[in-house]
């Protein structure tokens, strides 16, 4: 994907848990938007929009946060509820 753009985001927001290598050892539930439609160039040149939903979409969107200079925390509704990777794996074992 070249050059991705976000063209729209569904209002129905879904809170999952997120983690990122730029940032180890830490995890929080973090908001993002259950749907976006998105434009991007393929390596060949191509020009593709398409729409992406649940997991996908946010991959995408944690992703191209990258992009923008931004992680995860950005969008961390609350500083105090992030926790050590061995709380998250308690909290998704229980």
């Amino acid at each position: 994907m070249i050059n991705p753009e976000i063209l729209w985001a569904s209002e129905e927001m879904e809170k999952d848990w997120e983690g990122c290598l730029s940032v180890p050892g830490i995890r929080r539930i973090v908001p993002r938007p259950a749907r976006i439609r998105v434009r991007y160039m393929s390596r060949d040149g191509e020009k593709i929009e398409t729409e992406f939903s649940g997991f996908a979409a946010r991959v995408f969107l944690h992703e191209n946060d990258h992009l923008d200079g931004l992680t995860w925390l950005d969008h961390v509704e609350d500083n105090r509820d992030i926790v050590s990777e061995k709380e998250y794996l308690k909290a998704i074992s229980s």
